[in-house]
């Protein structure tokens, strides 16, 4: 019998609640059912769920910080059921229209489009064309910021990644420069900056190193965006790390109005999705591959198509 794969353990609450829950966290597909009271929406219509909840009428919800909502810790598929069944309850208020995507191709824009897009746009007043910003992890979430990036700013932009092929693909993707993760990261950036550091960071990793490593890299006034989802202890030493007048904030996804640009922008044909599709009875096998990082893309689960069908 294989062993499956174990679920991993967030920081203390960091699901919201606990199991048992459906998992399958970036959900897109067609309206199946309308519920009393809604109208934006027709069976049929393709849509794309937010990974977290909210309640659109706290403080947070109504000054459009609808991902600082007090509903929002865990989410889809990691605090609630997820899209790894026939059919996932979502308010309608939190579904986003897909006009030319498949809701198979746009399912990972739910997170890892999504959370990538609201990290960058809470650093982008510091990426002026001669700034430079670092993006620490190239997975299926940080190989998003980098696009963005390169979209949005004039900016040098500066990968750390430990896997070799991620450097490679972030390269592909427009990344100005990528280098290995590891304790010369910190001296590497200010090489390539003339001394100075990056003037925005976002770290995707969240584990001790990665943060001190974003803590080390950053510039004077930079912004830093922890994003990785870690339990790590955080080392402040005064005036330099992080430097004089650096702002550092823990990331929570990103609002509804956010996904609905990420959506806009992907429709475009502005954003390279970079994809690998499995039937539902092949979720374990999927797992394998993320776990033994031998995904490219994101792996998109199909809970409508089997093997044996």
């Amino acid at each position: 019998m294989r062993q499956r794969p174990a679920l991993p353990a967030p920081p203390e609450g960091g699901w919201g609640s606990a199991p048992p829950w459906t998992l399958g966290h970036e959900n897109a597909g067609l309206v199946a059912a309308l519920g009393d009271h809604t109208s934006r929406f027709a069976v049929g219509d393709a849509v794309i769920a937010t990974g977290i909840r909210s309640c659109g009428s706290c403080r947070y919800c109504v000054r459009g910080h609808d991902n600082l909502c007090g509903m929002a810790t865990g989410g889809r598929g990691a605090g609630i059921d997820g899209g790894f069944a026939q059919y996932v309850i979502v308010p309608e208020r939190e579904l986003v229209r897909l006009t030319t995507l498949a809701p198979r191709e746009a399912a990972p824009l739910a997170d890892a489009g999504h959370t990538s897009y609201g990290a960058v746009a809470h650093v982008l007043d510091r990426l002026t064309p001669d700034a430079t910003a670092l993006v620490i992890g190239a997975g299926g979430v940080g190989s998003y910021a980098v696009q963005y990036l390169k979209l949005l700013t004039a900016a040098q932009v500066v990968v750390a990644e430990v896997s070799a092929p991620r450097r490679a693909y972030v390269t592909e993707l427009g990344a100005d420069a990528a280098i290995e993760s590891g304790p010369s990261t910190v001296e590497a950036v200010r090489d390539l900056t003339g001394g100075r550091g990056a003037d925005a960071v976002i770290d995707f990793v969240g584990n001790a190193a990665s943060i001190q490593t974003a803590l080390e890299s950053a510039a004077p006034l930079a912004r830093i965006a922890l994003v990785g989802v870690g339990d790590a202890d955080v080392r402040l030493s005064w005036a330099k790390a992080p430097a004089i007048g650096a702002e550092v904030s823990w990331r929570m996804g990103a609002t509804i109005g956010q996904l609905e640009e990420v959506v806009s922008i992907a429709e475009r044909g502005l954003l390279r999705i970079d994809n690998e599709y499995f039937a539902f009875d092949q979720i374990e096998h999927a797992m394998e591959l993320l776990g033994a990082g031998e995904l490219t893309g994101r792996a998109v689960i199909e809970p409508g198509r089997t093997t044996t069908a």
